[in-house]
């Protein structure tokens, strides 16, 4: 089940951060169901999907850009009536407010970063990453995912419910089968949903209730399911987008980094605004959430009460805030939005074990982009992690255990995170090698004593 980490103590200079309060944190997430799809790739496949090499059409290395007073000062004006209203809200959320790292003026900087953590995280998840970013030339803003900053889910996060013409009577009539009550009443948490388990409830409805059968089997989220089901799911690119104005007034070039529901957030905002975000970089993007009978259970039973309990068993949701998840996964992956990323320098990191994002999906995502760049676009690189390699779903964190596992090459990951955004480039072995390249900004360690749980 879940995993909660105590940290006994840490280090970390530039700003005061959650992970650096000797505090403990926990953070929960799902084992790997027995039905999640694995698929196999040799060596030789992991190490060399990268597009556009062969060009001679290379992005040039970023150079350097002073800041001035005016600059910063409007940046600060735009991201401070955001920033600064979470703190104050009694719904604030602990270790999930936004922040940003801004140098001074007269520094020289590469250019700003927009960093996203992953659903249901906090800004924690990404704040070693953001830090080491930061002390090697970049301003870094991380505003967390939409609503993510308050701690009722179910009151400000993005969700897919029933219609609200029809969602009274039909929960009502949903409800008086004694069999789905059941299924709902005794959730606990998807991660250990058995398929079984779902398929069962489904098929309390499917007779009886065809075209709501139809709707929560539509994985193309379209006029079957619409029929039903009203979201709110692209509050997450809205908001995105609006944190990308915010900082528009800094020099030199914006990039975009995520984790999970951050990376799509992160290529959702790449894709739609080229003239602004030069590259992006991803890891485990939540293009389609692994097992599509969790997603069709949280489709019928999300709007009947069932709520998600075991990873932050004081802080539970429900499984219509999953749905929305999934839908914007789709939103992300409309041709438009490829064809975009295409022209742009990408970045994504994938393991084979996730247990959140179906990795497979993410492969199909890459092989298009690759095939629309075409042998004179930019360079795309992309690596997938091995099972033999054990690195869970969320990767960045050397502290965020899942699957009972930390990913072991955290300080490969940051130091090509930072060639790909200053060079334009990425060296695949090393992200699968322990040992820092001495070539690149050395990733600093840090004290931590941690002691997993189950």
């Amino acid at each position: 089940m879940a995993a909660a980490l105590r940290i006994s103590s840490c280090t970390s200079k530039g700003v005061d951060l959650s992970f650096c309060r000797r505090q403990e944190l926990r953070l929960f997430h799902p084992t790997l169901p027995q039905s999640s799809s694995r698929v196999s790739f040799p060596r030789v496949r992991r190490v060399t999907v990268m597009a556009g090499l062969a060009a001679k059409k290379t992005p040039p290395k970023l150079e350097k850009v002073v800041l001035t007073k005016s600059q910063i000062e409007k940046a600060k004006s735009k991201m401070d009536k955001f920033v600064q209203k979470c703190p104050g809200h009694p719904d604030k959320r602990e270790y999930a407010l936004p922040y940003y790292l801004l140098h001074n003026e007269g520094d020289s900087v590469y250019g700003t970063v927009i960093i996203f953590h992953g659903f249901s995280a906090t800004t924690t998840q990404m704040s070693l990453l953001a830090q080491y970013l930061y002390e090697n030339g970049f301003n870094v803003y991380q505003p967390a995912l939409c609503g993510h900053y308050f701690n009722k889910p179910d009151q400000y996060w993005p969700k897919a419910d029933f219609k609200d013409d029809i969602k009274k009577d039909l929960v009502k009539k949903l409800l008086n089968d004694p069999k789905l009550k059941a299924y709902v009443d005794n959730f606990i948490s998807i991660s250990g949903l058995p398929t079984d388990y779902a398929i069962g409830a489904l098929n309390c409805i499917e007779k009886e209730y065809p075209e709501l059968h139809e709707a929560i089997c539509d994985e193309e989220y379209s006029t079957a399911f619409s029929k039903f089901y009203k979201s709110n799911h692209i509050d997450y690119f809205h908001e995105a987008e609006q944190r990308l104005k915010e900082v528009e007034s800094l020099p030199g070039p914006l990039m975009t980094v995520g984790l999970s529901m951050g990376g799509a957030a992160a290529l959702s905002i790449a894709a739609t605004h080229p003239d602004k975000v030069a590259r992006t970089a991803v890891f485990a993007p939540l293009l389609k959430i692994v097992n599509e009978k969790n997603v069709q259970f949280s489709k019928l039973t999300g709007p009947l009460g069932a709520k998600e309990k075991g990873w932050y068993p004081d802080m539970p949701f429900s499984l219509s805030l999953m749905v929305a998840v999934d839908i914007y996964g789709h939103f992300v992956r409309q041709k438009k939005h490829l064809d975009t990323l295409a022209k742009m320098p990408t970045l994504i990191v994938q393991t084979e074990i996730d247990d959140s994002a179906d990795h497979t999906v993410g492969l199909r995502i890459i092989k298009e982009i690759e095939e629309r760049s075409g042998p004179h676009g930019p360079p795309h690189f992309s690596t997938l992690y091995t099972a033999a390699e054990r690195v869970p779903h969320p990767m960045v964190h050397p502290l965020e255990v899942s699957q009972g596992s930390i990913n072991q090459f955290w300080q490969s990951l940051y130091q090509e995170t930072f060639r790909f955004l200053t060079e334009g480039t990425v060296d695949i072995n090393h992200l699968h090698d322990k040992n820092q390249d001495l070539a690149l900004p050395r990733v600093k360690d840090f004290v931590a004593n941690v002691t997993v749980s189950s």
